[in-house]
């Protein structure tokens, strides 16, 4: 029914019935009109105003935007991601694609470089093609980008995706990182009594994910009296630092990558995982069941991730803002054998 509706609006504005600026009826005059919901009324008024047909002023209505105007706007969407052969990333662009496709949308993406010196260029580009709206996942050199900062402080339709960094308070999506960090440090205390854990990272704590993550755990393990070490790790140098982390009990990981680089130099070092210390990690990658031993971690869902990043830029390009800045899509623990579990042990 919601397309009849639409139909109705849009043969009104391309006969010229209804002009540039000119009010179209109201949602409860549609509602009598067509004998249906409020729900079904706005969902057409709604794919008008992405499309660019009409524009809303909050309070009084719904109008007509002028041609020039329309054809102006763009069907497609700006996405700036990590490396390509990222699985977090593959499974976010996947929920994306899934969600805008329906809606006549495409995707322009583009992939950051290892160390973010293109990220600049890449924004132009977007900028150029005049897309939408953009869907970004950004990177610890995000916020020197005065690109995104004016894009931000704009107001220009932007969502970040996975994470948030210092510096750029816009809409965001990420995992419940701090009750999947809490859910698998809980299950370290308590099920193996561990009691002297490392939280490892490559990155800092200012990044969202890092300090939700390490939030979580601290939680965890002041409620029980354990006590958490922050070990930052430099990328390459991660065997060496294992000789120090063989005091602990236990090791969470931030990433499970990180979490197979560290069970790789502490065995390395002849120290066996889980009997000698249990390591843990976080993002459930399909590696994860299959090293040895297979990986006790938290499991995120990108695609989920995707999917309601890409619902909340529609409702930025229909309504200029929502009230809620911050959406976090649920985690899962799930429990193997590096963290000392037998094999069939279920979470």
């Amino acid at each position: 029914m919601y397309k009849v509706v639409k139909e109705y609006l849009l043969g009104k504005i391309k006969t010229g019935e209804l002009l540039p600026d000119d009010r179209v009826p109201s949602e409860k005059e549609l509602m009598e009109m067509f004998q249906v919901s409020r729900i079904t009324v706005r969902k057409a008024i709604d794919e008008l105003v992405i499309e660019g047909y009409l524009y809303r002023l909050q309070g009084i209505g719904s109008f007509v935007r002028k041609r020039e105007e329309h054809e102006r706007a763009s069907n497609l969407i700006g996405i700036f991601l990590s490396s390509a052969s990222d699985f977090l990333s593959v499974g976010i662009l996947r929920g994306i694609e899934q969600h805008i496709s329906g809606l006549g949308f495409h995707a322009v993406v583009q992939f950051a470089d290892e160390n973010g010196s293109s990220e600049k260029e890449k924004f132009e580009r977007l900028l150029e093609l005049n897309v939408a709206g953009f869907i970004v996942f950004p990177h610890v050199s995000t916020p020197q980008n005065e690109l995104v900062k004016r894009l931000v402080v704009e107001k220009r339709p932007i969502v970040f995706v996975d994470r948030t960094v210092e510096g750029l308070d816009g809409y965001s999506v990420e995992s419940d990182n701090r009750k999947g960090a809490y859910d698998v440090t809980k299950h370290l205390i308590e099920v193996h009594g561990y009691k002297r854990i490392a939280f490892v990272t490559w990155e800092k704590p200012k990044v969202s994910s890092v300090r939700d993550r390490f939030q979580g755990a601290t939680l965890a393990c002041s409620e029980a009296n354990a006590s958490l070490a922050l070990v930052e790790a430099e990328r390459g140098k991660v065997k060496e630092l294992c000789q120090k982390l063989k005091d602990f009990d236990a090791i969470f990981a931030c990433t499970d990558l990180l979490a197979v680089e560290i069970m790789s130099g502490l065995q390395m070092h002849g120290v066996q995982v889980p009997r000698d210390i249990a390591v843990v990690g976080f993002d459930d990658l399909p590696f994860s069941v299959f090293i040895q031993p297979s990986l006790t971690t938290v499991r995120q869902y990108p695609e989920r991730m995707g999917e309601k990043a890409a619902a909340i830029l529609f409702s930025l390009l229909s309504w200029g803002e929502i009230p809620i800045k911050k959406h976090y899509v649920p985690t899962k623990l799930i429990v193997r054998n590096s963290c000392g579990c037998g094999e069939h042990h279920h979470s």
